[in-house]
């Protein structure tokens, strides 16, 4: 099992940091699409942290997926 610091730094390494908050955004039940309101930028900085390793994985996999492509 990867920590989560590994984590950061995969997602770091694959440039992937606005797909982990995006993916972050959507597991809080925000539209990225919808922009950076007061509101979701509160839920990001309060998201619990098993929410946040969760959406970290979810990038990496979805990342994964893509370089296949």
């Amino acid at each position: 099992m990867m920590t989560d610091d590994e984590i950061g730094e995969r997602i770091r390494d694959r440039g992937l940091e606005e797909d982990y908050i995006r993916e972050l955004m959507a597991t809080l039940g925000f539209d990225p699409a919808d922009g950076f309101t007061m509101e979701g930028i509160e839920a990001l900085d309060n998201a619990p942290m098993e929410t946040r390793r969760k959406a970290a994985l979810r990038t990496l996999a979805l990342g994964e997926d893509h370089e296949g492509e």
